[in-house]
Parts: C-alpha cells; sequence; structure tokens
C-alpha cells in the first residue's frame, strides 16, 4: 500500500489528473465551438432572406439605430447612415462565403 502512496506515484497520479483534466478541456471546447457555429449559421439563414429590410433600416439619417451610434459615439448620423449599408452588404456577403452558401437574390 506504501507503492500507491510514495511521492513517485503521487507525481505520476498528479499527471494523469492533469492530463485528463486538459482532455476535457479541449472536447469541451470543441463541442462548444461546434455549437455555437452550428446557431450562428442557423441564424445567418433564417435572416439571409431579409438583407434588402436589414441594409433599409439603417439607411436614413434618422433611422433609430443610426441616431443612436450617433449618440454614443463623436461621429455624425450622415457618417454612419453612409457606413453601416456598406458595412452590412460587406458582412452579408462575407458570411455567405464562409458558409459556403451563394444568396441568389444578390445578383
Amino acid at each position: 500500500m506504501d507503492v500507491w502512496i510514495a511521492d513517485e506515484m503521487l507525481d505520476v497520479w498528479r499527471l494523469l489528473g492533469a492530463l485528463l483534466g486538459t482532455l476535457l478541456l479541449i472536447a469541451g471546447s470543441l463541442w462548444a465551438g461546434a455549437q455555437v457555429t452550428g446557431q450562428a449559421r442557423a441564424l445567418w439563414r433564417a435572416l439571409r432572406g431579409h438583407r434588402a429590410e436589414m441594409i433599409a433600416a439603417v439607411d436614413e439619417v434618422t433611422d433609430p439605430l443610426v441616431v443612436q451610434l450617433a449618440r454614443l459615439t463623436t461621429i455624425p448620423p450622415g457618417v454612419w447612415a453612409a457606413f453601416l449599408p456598406t458595412f452590412l452588404a460587406a458582412l452579408a456577403a462575407g458570411l455567405d462565403r464562409a458558409l459556403g452558401e451563394h444568396n441568389e437574390t444578390a445578383q
């Protein structure tokens, strides 16, 4: 029984515990990443048909999101109204490319 409690054996058990913990953390991280990716894809598939409505909601100086962004930053609403539609269109195209899907309505 003293062999199980010897200093060398305690080091072995600590090492095995650290390896098992590391493997569990890696497995959990991979699983969580897969879940987040799946949810992001599902969300984008639901939203991609509404691309025109999303861009139209932020292309005017008086739109609520543009007004709020201008209020929170020092950037004028006109700059936000010009930037956001271009940004959202580029983001949508990038998401389509990243997900390997092409939106026929964008052409």
